[in-house]
């Protein structure tokens, strides 16, 4: 039963599809070794993964905001799309350049490399906010009730300044302690009216992104007063936060490690580079022979500037120039 379960895996693993959703060629794969095609196989599968997480993570945060069923179906889908179709572009743009260059573009390759590092981290930390919420909701909430409790609080001690400072304004107007009275009743009302219609604002919102900064945020930089941090809770979701972001770069990372020497890259090159000189040499013949038909009396061919053409990567050596003496000296030589 084992040994089945273990062919079965195998087998998986030697599955050209995967191949395909790493953004290579199963047909030079194919004729790859078994490591190579498997470590190809993996990348193909987190693809998949990565895919449909994003999918469900976006989904179920735009429910949190739109509380909308509908809405979260097709946003999910959308995205779950354009994460796929944004990884098998970024694969495919990851594969080494098999063709000669001149070497001297190694700063544009790196830069290249780290912005397409850095975007999968974002992309990677962005998925991770919903999941984290979803694992931690219980904690969360309990936080965001602490939060909303200090809110209050804040915004009570504001109306209590506000209106003090109103009854402290009009206290010269007020001539007897029924009319100050009157005015500090009057002044609760209003007070209270407000507090009230901000607790109601409070009450009609999800919180939903200050959720994500309750999950997120290990400090506070202003002065205002705030609820306490709990730091279990923020290290516990930036530590899945990592562990996602670890998830989203591997199939990249696992792409870049795969070495030029390595038999896949070998076989690619043997292709193109075969591929492209056959389709040269017709052109070559094609060309030559036009201008033999042509101008049969000057004896045309084709030139090229640089030593290696179709490639262009090495320039012909300029052709020395001799001085003033030297061509006297031809001059000389030649009328003997």
């Amino acid at each position: 039963m084992n040994i089945s379960h273990t062919l079965q895996m195998h087998r998986f693993l030697d599955n050209k599809k995967l191949w395909w959703f790493a953004g290579e060629d199963p047909y030079i794969l194919g004729q790859c070794s078994k490591s190579l095609r498997r470590t190809f196989s993996i990348v193909g599968i987190l693809v998949v993964i990565i895919s449909l997480l994003s999918a469900a993570s976006l989904a179920y945060g735009v429910h949190q905001i739109l509380e909308s069923t509908s809405a979260d179906i097709i946003i999910g889908i959308y995205c779950g799309l354009f994460v796929f179709v944004l990884y098998l572009f970024l694969l495919h743009t990851l594969s080494r350049n098999v063709l000669p260059t001149d070497g001297t573009n190694w700063r544009g390759n790196l830069a290249s490399y780290i912005i397409r590092i850095g975007f999968l981290i974002f992309l990677g930390f962005l998925v991770a906010q919903p999941v984290s919420y979803l694992l931690f909701e219980k904690s969360v909430e309990n936080e965001l009730v602490a939060f909303k409790t200090q809110e209050i609080l804040n915004v009570n001690r504001q109306l209590n300044i506000k209106y003090a400072k109103t009854l402290s304004e009009r206290k010269s107007e007020l001539k007897s302690k029924n009319q100050i009275l009157s005015e500090i009743e009057n002044n609760n009302r209003l007070k209270n009216r407000e507090l009230r219609s901000f607790i109601r604002r409070q009450e009609e919102s999800n919180f939903f992104i200050r959720k994500i900064l309750i999950l997120n945020t290990l400090f506070h930089f202003d002065k205002e007063e705030h609820a306490d941090i709990n730091v279990p809770l923020v290290i516990s979701s930036w530590a899945l936060s990592l562990f996602l972001i670890f998830i989203f770069i591997t199939p990249a990372i696992l792409k870049i490690l795969i070495s030029i020497s390595s038999e896949y890259y070998i076989i690619k090159k043997t292709i193109e580079t075969k591929l492209i000189d056959t389709h040269f040499n017709k052109f070559l013949n094609s060309y030559n022979g036009i201008l033999q038909e042509r101008y049969p009396e000057k004896n045309l061919s084709y030139s090229s500037q640089f030593i290696d053409p179709p490639y262009n990567t090495r320039l012909k050596s300029k052709p020395e120039l001799k001085n003033r003496n030297d061509f006297l000296k031809w001059l000389l030589d030649e009328s003997n």
